[in-house]
């Protein structure tokens, strides 16, 4: 039995030149630009990135010019107001030393009364002479002293056993010969009395004053 040559069945007709290429490994061809896009579209975003750090830049400008604005009205605000309120404090201080003014002459006849009708009570005479008066010369003190009070007047007495000469006035001084009683209060006169914490008019009051020779001639 005859053989059959595998070879007769092989096709002995050779490729193509262009069949043998397209069974060659293709190599990476290099990217080529798109002809779409031109060098100034690459350039786009960061002149856009300059344009809005440029418009953050003047923002920022403007809000630090705004704060400068704000701070200075802020300041003239405050100086305003302290102008008004040391224009009103002013005021004020001018309209009770206006009050005062009118007032004080009045106030001095009402303690001069106060006064007069304290020294008519401490009269012996009067004591003896016109005793069914009393109650109504006390009656009169009272309402002067009361007068006095509603008007911002208030009588005071030192508790200080010596002379305060900014609170009170020597009517009569008395020597002495023991220098510890020098300058100390003998009698207390007269009350005095305050206006708003100043003195309208001070204490009344008698004061010891050491005499040497008193000393020597006892």
């Amino acid at each position: 039995m005859e053989e059959i040559d595998e070879k007769s069945y092989v096709s002995e007709t050779p490729h193509s030149p262009d069949e043998s290429a397209d069974f060659k490994t293709q190599e990476p061809q290099p990217d080529e630009p798109n002809p779409g896009v031109t060098p100034e579209d690459n350039q786009a975003p960061a002149a856009l990135a300059e344009h809005v750090l440029a418009q953050l830049r003047d923002l920022q400008t403007e809000m630090q010019g705004l704060r400068r604005d704000f701070d200075t009205k802020l300041k003239y605000d405050a100086s305003k107001g302290q102008l008004i309120d040391s224009l009103h404090s002013e005021l004020q201080d001018y309209r009770a030393g206006l009050h005062f003014k009118i007032l004080r002459p009045l106030l001095l006849d009402l303690i001069a009364m106060y006064d007069d009708l304290s020294r008519l009570l401490e009269s012996p005479n009067v004591q003896q002479e016109h005793e069914s008066a009393l109650p109504l010369f006390h009656s009169f003190l009272e309402s002067t002293e009361e007068i006095l009070h509603r008007n911002g007047v208030e009588s005071f007495q030192l508790d200080e056993p010596t002379f305060v000469a900014s609170k009170q006035r020597v009517v009569k001084v008395i020597p002495t010969a023991d220098p510890s009683l020098d300058k100390h209060i003998a009698r207390r006169v007269r009350k005095g009395f305050l206006y708003e914490e100043k003195v309208l008019r001070p204490e009344m009051v008698d004061t010891y004053k050491f005499d040497a020779s008193l000393h020597t001639e006892g």
